[in-house]
């Protein structure tokens, strides 16, 4: 029993002794045979109620934020804090949005989205119908006035008057939202919101703004955004923006901004916490937004929130969130590199774990074509074609053991990829192969090739007997470049085995990443300068085929940086297959099917021709207390903490 139950029960009997004591001994002094004499007076002790402590969850995060502003820069810590402070205006949930200030997302279907046409002339700035910004001319592709897919698209032939088509969206607010302040929020704070995201002074990308002709607020509650003349897109939600209280910011300058207390310590929300002091290098605290528009559904459950900065170390300490002292470490700790401690104490009920794939994943690239072949390719010259059978390729795949790698490296809690997309991505395509570790199948592939392992002894290489495009006699013996990690250190030690084991040499070396990613020529990667190198690609909303089109391959005539995302495409694989399926992917407009047809196909060649391996896809793990209830981690959302406010505490998660 607490301490303070049993004083409360001590006052209560010594209250009812007292009453009994004084009723008996009035009972032995009173003269019956005095009547009207008033009977004696008693007063009972007050019972003071026990103080009840405020329900706080502390949130142990791996830094502290440089800044809060929404337009300041981003980081994990920096998103786990602001989930608290705004709620949305937009969530993600397996990598699809999902309203939360908003009535709904707007579609062609429920009538938020509307195609209207518009008159353009010479010089006029348009999209083509991938959605690159360019100035009208002669023989660029446009979605005409009525067109919306690849289908109808055509190229201007500069002299006939045109229409193209222009999208606009509606974005409708839930009613009586306010600010922290009492403020109503309103359509016009998201239109403030994109004025300040698109002023010179605010360091963010342009690239929405660039797309956007008109974002305007039709009345108290509703947004409309018209995108620039030939722009389709299948995310319209993307061009949402996230509000910002005018009614405090607007007297400041957008660089006054990226500086003030207002908006880098203290921005004012409309979630279900506000800031109620920040103590340098320690925490912040949050308490209840009284204002917050699901108050009425008990929300949020607790009354303070408390984000604790846990000291940078070379290795998270897992020490807070066994002794009480944190009742969530969220990613931004990087535990990924304790998966198995973490395992082993969550088996032990010392904490509950949560793991997520993607959306990184590992791979490894194949110098398919290294930029010395461009010119003309010289057996004698450059080095030796080792990877420009797709069978060779195939034949790595087949020895690497990858599924040792995530057993062993990742303690099961990652799996191969079957694409560039993550598995619950809606855009992932479906039935594709993974080629299963096969040392015996790896072997055939090479023979096959004419890669002979004529000694018979393992410790040396297999060397060419009539390989196309390599000279007879070369031994198998390639370089693997990567950057220095706990985890690149496992990784590579398993594929260098692997290798071997077919009889493939491999000379490891690590390089900084500076000088890994450094630009061509001279770079490794970008200078396509290597046989094997290690990195990790992102994933966004949209599929990234243009990862291996044949225009993105970086080179001397186009310095390096393909023709439009930087030359991404370094092993130098070239299909005139994928190129096409790839090109009408990105020009699919909004048409769904066009552009479901496309992608799967520019998986599926991916997948069957291999400019480079999948390994694993890259954890995210987080912990809490055993007895957390609500909490979830999906790799797609900007924060775990997008739940915060439905968090509680209970033994049975099941009953609330």
């Amino acid at each position: 029993m607490k301490p303070e139950y049993r004083r409360v029960q001590l006052l209560v009997c010594v209250a009812l002794l007292a009453t009994i004591m004084i009723s008996a001994c009035g009972n032995n002094v009173t003269n019956p045979t005095t009547t009207n004499t008033p009977a004696a007076s008693i007063t009972e002790p007050t019972i003071q109620p026990a103080a009840v402590e405020p329900k706080t969850l502390v949130v142990c995060l791996g830094e502290e934020p440089l800044s809060l502003y929404l337009y300041g820069g981003s980081s994990q810590a920096m998103w786990s804090i602001l989930e608290a402070i705004y709620d949305g205006p937009i969530d993600t949930t397996d990598y699809r949005p999902t309203p939360v200030i908003l009535t709904t997302l707007p579609t062609v279907e429920n009538g938020g989205v509307v195609l209207r046409s518009v008159a353009v002339t010479a010089g006029d700035k348009v999209a083509n119908v991938e959605g690159d910004l360019v100035a009208l001319e002669k023989g660029v592709k446009v979605f005409p006035a009525g067109c919306a897919s690849a289908n109808c698209a055509a190229e201007w032939d500069g002299k006939s008057e045109l229409d193209l088509v222009q999208m606009t969206t509606t974005f409708t607010l839930l009613p009586g939202l306010k600010w922290s302040d009492g403020q109503p929020l309103t359509a016009e704070d998201s239109v403030y919101s994109f004025e300040l995201s698109a002023d010179s002074a605010t360091k963010v990308s342009k690239n929405t703004i660039k797309r956007t002709a008109d974002y305007r607020a039709v009345d108290a509650q509703t947004v409309q955004w018209t995108g620039i003349p030939g722009y389709l897109t299948l995310t319209p939600a993307a061009f949402f923006w996230i509000p910002q209280p005018k009614h405090l910011l607007s007297a400041f300058t957008a660089e006054q901004l990226n500086t003030s207390d207002l908006t880098t310590k203290k921005p004012v929300g409309w979630g279900p916490y506000l800031i109620d002091e920040w103590t340098a290098n320690d925490h912040i605290r949050l308490v209840k937004n009284p204002n917050y528009f699901r108050s009425s559904e008990g929300l949020p459950k607790f009354d303070v929130l408390v984000y604790r900065f846990l000291p940078g170390l070379p290795e998270a300490d897992l020490s807070p969130i066994v002794t009480g002292e944190c009742d969530i470490m969220d990613p931004s700790v990087g535990l990924e590199n304790q998966i198995q401690s973490v395992r082993e104490l969550e088996i032990g009920g010392k904490l509950k774990a949560y793991f997520s794939h993607g959306p990184a994943w590992e791979l490894l690239n194949f110098g398919i074509k290294p930029a010395s072949y461009d010119e003309v390719f010289n057996p004698y010259l450059d080095r030796q074609d080792f990877f420009g059978d797709v069978r060779v390729r195939q034949a790595f795949a087949n020895c690497i053991d990858r599924e040792k790698i995530i057993s062993e490296v990742l303690f099961s809690q990652s799996q191969i990829p079957t694409s560039y997309l993550p598995v619950s991505h809606p855009y992932t395509a479906t039935d594709l192969p993974v080629i299963a570790h096969d040392t015996a199948k790896g072997i055939q592939l090479l023979e096959e090739t004419g890669w002979r392992d004529k000694d018979g002894d393992i410790n040396t290489p297999r060397t060419a007997d009539g390989v196309k495009q390599v000279i007879n006699g070369t031994e198998f013996t390639i370089n693997y470049y990567l950057t220095e990690t706990t985890v690149h250190n496992q990784v590579a030690e398993i594929i260098v085995s692997s290798l071997k084991e077919c009889g493939v040499s491999v000379t490891t070396t690590y390089l900084p990443a500076s000088e890994m990613l450094a630009a061509g020529p001279d770079g490794v990667v970008f200078g396509r300068n290597f046989d094997l190198a290690e990195l990790a690609w992102s994933s966004g909303n949209l599929p990234p085929c243009f990862l291996y089109t044949s225009s993105e391959i970086p080179d001397e005539k186009n310095a390096w940086l393909g023709t439009k995302y930087g030359g991404v495409n370094f092993t130098g694989y070239s299909n005139k297959d994928y190129d096409k399926a790839c090109s009408n992917l990105l020009s699919a407009g909004v048409d769904i099917n066009t552009f479901n047809t496309n992608n799967q196909e520019t998986q599926r060649l991916i997948a069957e021709e291999l400019p480079v391996l999948p390994l694993f896809y890259h954890v995210k793990t987080m912990v809490s207390r055993v007895d957390l209830c609500g909490l979830s981690l999906d790799a797609s959302s900007r924060s775990p903490m997008n739940t915060v406010e439905a968090l509680w505490f209970a033994n049975n998660c099941a009953t609330k």
